[in-house]
């Protein structure tokens, strides 16, 4: 029994990039994928180089296979990284750039081989169950064989794309590489992670069983990529394989012929056979297949398109020479035209960054706090903070308090600023610093008396005796229960300046110890710490 492969190949760009860095390459015995890396550096060049190096295995005309399909594939994907390295060699600034690789190649009638490095995936629809055959060569599949995450973690894990291997990053290529079984009624998907990474399993499984025609199943997918965010590149490849026709019977129809032999390039390796690549060696070899036509996907091909000239003859010991220099040459031009993408990108960054500069400055002048403005207390909005030589806050208003007329503690804190949850907390702030800044100023407007040495006798004087308003003279305010208690109240049976002939001594009136300052300082204990602390008192 002879197998072959009935395929379709889809690219697209998505929804989100400028431009695609995915190759694609279908044909009766052979399926690639290739998912470009760098961004700048040029990943669509990789991603093509590594396509059309795997393609020549379709081609007689390639020298150097052994006959050996896994033999033969292995050392294509080493071929395209030795190529890939040599151009990064020869353009520095395009150090950086790789790509993926996952490669089937019919061996014989019931064999695949089957090469992957990277991310890209392979999947096999087996009598209805849906199995991925591939395994990522990512950060996130190494933390899930570790038993650190599981597969759900590693949808959500910020390091999903963080690649362990890839084509075109070192001189040394760490390829899976086996053999795998091919029955009647497989059919096998290969895509970029901008599928696999957007559609759920259970949809690829779904779609690729509902719809019997791989053209159906490959657009279907792409539209579900699309619809489930498409932020990146996005290609497939849906192959069936099948029986082949038995010598002698009746060929198929032209259109049949079209649809089985036609070799579908997509992405970025169709882009550079439009221009001006040399085009797939491949395509040559295959009847009614035309070259000079890029556009060719499947049974539709794209008119108007450019013409290509031919692939130059091939030394036998110069082929591959050859071809690489055809890829340097087109590397030029693609540099002069790259100029456009990093000015967008800088564009972009400006833009982003001026918005986040002004949500940033709106945030500041959002905050207050309260210092020091010259000699009085402030409030001031913004943050006390200045970037490159700018002050990010101002005075919003000058308050009528002095700094110098605060306890020391509030001094400290003002010099310091006082940050404020809102502008009404800030007033409040100042409101509390005001009235400390009065007590203050009571402390020290009281002058403090010194009080009577223990086992002096008061004096008696008339004039104590006779005006009573005269403590209240000597005191500022005095204390009435100390006067009640230190003059006599008057008498029906004596008179002013009489004695009491019972009492051994005269009776006198004192002058009160108790001065108004100590008087008050005695009912608030708060007040003898804040008399501690205002300026120009002494503990």
């Amino acid at each position: 029994m002879s197998l072959s492969l009935r395929y379709a190949a889809r690219s697209h760009v998505g929804l989100i990039r400028d431009g695609n860095e995915d190759s694609g390459y279908a044909s009766a015995r052979l399926l690639v994928i290739a998912d470009g890396m760098g961004g700048q550096a040029a990943g669509e060049i990789a991603s093509a180089v590594a396509v059309e190096t795997l393609a020549e295995l379709d081609s007689p005309q390639t020298t150097g296979l052994t006959g050996d399909p896994v033999r033969d594939l292995d050392e294509r994907v080493k071929l395209a990284n030795t190529k890939i390295r040599a151009i990064i060699a020869q353009n520095p600034e395009l150090e950086g750039m790789g790509t993926t690789v996952t490669a089937l190649f019919l061996a014989g009638g019931s064999h695949l081989a089957f090469a992957h490095i990277g991310d890209s995936r392979a999947y096999r629809l087996r009598g209805g169950v849906l199995e991925q055959i591939s395994t990522d060569h990512t950060w996130v599949q190494r933390l899930i064989d570790e038993g650190q995450i599981t597969p759900d973690e590693a949808e959500r894990h910020p390091q999903r794309s963080l690649l362990m291997r890839a084509l075109g990053t070192t001189s040394e290529v760490d390829l899976d590489l086996t053999v795998l079984d091919l029955q009647a009624g497989d059919r096998y998907l290969l895509c970029s992670d901008g599928l696999s990474g957007f559609v759920p399993f259970n949809t690829l499984a779904s779609t690729l069983s509902g719809y019997g025609d791989p053209h159906h199943a490959a657009e279907t997918l792409i539209q579900h990529a699309l619809r489930g965010g498409g932020a990146d590149n996005i290609t497939c490849i849906v192959a069936d394989a099948y029986e082949q026709a038995p010598p002698g019977s009746r060929p198929p129809s032209q259109a049949e012929t079209q649809y089985l032999e036609l070799p579908v390039v997509v992405g970025a390796a169709a882009e550079n056979q439009a221009n001006g690549m040399p085009a797939y060696t491949a395509a040559t070899s295959q009847p009614g297949a035309n070259p000079a036509d890029p556009g060719v996907t499947g049974l539709i091909p794209t008119t108007g398109a450019p013409p290509v000239p031919p692939p130059p003859s091939q030394d036998p010991n110069h082929g591959d020479t050859a071809e690489l220099e055809a890829v340097q040459a087109e590397e030029e031009p693609r540099h002069r035209r790259r100029w456009v993408r990093p000015t967008v990108i800088a564009g972009t960054c400006v833009v982003v960054l001026a918005g986040l500069t002004a949500g940033g400055y709106y945030w500041t002048q959002q905050q207050y706090y309260v210092a020091a403005d010259g000699g009085n207390v402030a409030i001031y909005q913004g943050v006390h903070y200045s970037l490159a030589g700018l002050d990010l806050s101002h005075v919003y208003s000058s308050e009528p308090v002095t700094v110098d007329g605060l306890p020391t503690s509030q001094q400290s804190r003002v010099d310091s600023s006082i940050t404020a949850t809102s502008l009404t907390d800030a007033k409040a702030i100042v409101s509390t610093l005001s009235a400390l800044e009065t007590a203050c100023a009571a402390v020290e407007a009281t002058p403090v008396t010194s009080s009577t040495a223990p086992g002096s006798t008061p004096s008696a004087s008339p004039s104590s005796s006779a005006d009573p308003s005269s403590t209240a003279k000597a005191g500022g305010k005095a204390s009435p229960t100390a006067t009640d208690k230190a003059t006599p109240k008057p008498s029906t049976h004596s008179s002013a300046g009489a004695t009491d002939p019972s009492s051994p001594t005269p009776v006198t009136t004192p002058t009160p110890s108790v001065t108004p300052s100590s008087s008050v300082s005695s009912g608030n204990a708060d007040l003898r710490q804040l008399s501690a602390q205002c300026p120009g008192t002494t503990n």
